[in-house]
C-alpha cells in the first residue's frame, strides 16, 4: 500500500479493499503523522477503516476536484492542511463558528447535503497551550508568526475569542493581515496589533509578548529560513512551533533559554477532536498520544 495517494490511485475497488474511509489532504503531505495517529484510534475503538494521506495537486479547481472523487467513493470525512485549509471552508456547504470567523477549516465530514466543515485547530491549539505552561490563553500576551496562513487564521481567532490582553498578528504585506485583525477585533476582550515580517516595532512587540506561536510552514522542508532572528528571543518567551517535529526555529529558541514545544500537542487534540465530528465521541487519547512518539 503506499504512503501516499494521489486521485488517480484512490479507485472505487481500492477503497472497498482497503476500508479506507478518512484521510488527510496536503500538498506536501508526505511527512503528515495524522495517519498513524487516528489509525490508533480507529483501532482502539473497533472501527473497521483506514486512514490515509492523499495529495491534492495545488493548480485552481483541484482540492475541489479531489472532494468530488472522496464524496463518490463514500468517504466518512477528511482533515486538510497547508494550502487547502481556506479551500475546506470554502467548498464547504455549512461551516462551524470557528471556521466561518477565521475563513479556514481542518475536518470536513460528508453529510447527504455535502461536506460540513469544522475547525478544530483552535480547540485543539488551547489544549496544547495549557497542557505546556498550565495557563490559559486569556493569560497570555501572545504573537502569532503567518497570522494570515490557514492554522494561523484560526489561532488568531481562537486566541481573540478567549479574551488574550494583548494579541499580536506577524505577517508578510498583505491586505489579508488588516483584514484578519478588523474581522477579529469586534470578538476581541484585549487588543488586536499588527506588523510585518522584518519591521522595526518588532523587537518592541516581543517584549510585550509571552508566547510566540510560529503558525508559518517554515521547518517543513530542509533549508527553510527563520521566522524571526533568534537574538529576539529571550528567556521570558514560551515558543510554540506548530510543525510537529523539531525544527531549527525551535532548537535555537531553546538555546536561548524560551520553553519550547513543537506542535504534537496541537496535532494529538485537533486530531481527537476532528474524530469526535466523524464519529460523536471523543476517542481514546493515550492511543492516539502513544502512536505519534513512535
Amino acid at each position: 500500500m503506499p504512503e501516499v495517494y494521489t486521485n488517480a490511485e484512490l479507485t472505487a475497488d481500492t477503497v472497498r479493499r482497503e476500508h479506507i474511509r478518512l484521510g488527510v489532504i496536503g500538498n506536501p503531505i508526505a511527512h503528515s503523522k495524522s495517519p498513524q495517529m487516528q489509525q490508533a484510534a480507529l483501532d482502539a475503538h473497533g472501527i473497521p477503516a483506514r486512514y490515509i494521506r492523499i495529495l491534492a495537486d495545488t493548480a485552481a479547481g483541484a482540492f475541489e476536484e479531489t472532494l468530488r472523487h472522496l464524496d463518490e467513493l463514500g468517504f466518512t470525512g477528511a482533515n486538510v492542511t497547508v494550502p487547502f485549509k481556506k479551500n475546506a471552508f470554502a467548498a464547504a456547504v455549512k461551516a462551524d463558528a470557528l471556521s466561518t470567523l477565521c475563513g479556514a477549516a481542518n475536518t470536513l465530514v460528508r453529510k447527504e447535503d455535502g461536506w460540513h466543515c469544522h475547525n478544530t485547530d483552535g480547540p485543539g491549539f488551547e489544549r496544547a497551550i495549557f497542557e505546556l505552561t498550565h495557563k490559559k490563553l486569556h493569560e497570555l500576551n501572545i504573537l502569532i508568526l503567518g497570522a494570515c496562513g490557514g492554522a494561523g487564521s484560526a489561532l488568531a481567532a481562537q486566541c481573540a475569542l478567549a479574551g488574550c490582553p494583548q494579541l499580536t498578528l506577524v505577517n508578510r504585506p498583505r491586505p489579508q493581515l488588516q483584514e484578519l485583525a478588523d474581522t477579529l477585533d469586534p470578538h476581541a476582550k484585549g487588543s488586536i496589533v499588527t506588523a510585518h515580517f522584518g519591521s522595526g516595532e518588532l523587537a518592541d512587540m516581543l517584549r510585550q509578548t509571552q508566547l510566540i506561536v510560529n503558525a508559518t510552514s517554515l521547518g517543513l522542508k530542509v533549508g527553510d529560513s527563520l521566522p524571526i532572528p533568534p537574538e529576539l528571543l529571550t528567556p521570558q518567551h514560551i515558543v510554540y512551533d506548530i510543525v510537529p517535529h523539531d525544527t531549527p526555529f525551535r532548537r535555537l529558541a531553546t538555546e536561548q533559554g524560551c520553553l519550547t514545544d513543537n506542535g504534537l500537542g496541537m496535532l494529538l487534540w485537533q486530531g481527537a477532536y476532528a474524530f469526535e465530528h466523524w464519529y460523536g465521541f471523543l476517542p481514546q487519547i493515550a492511543p492516539m498520544r502513544a502512536a505519534l512518539c513512535r
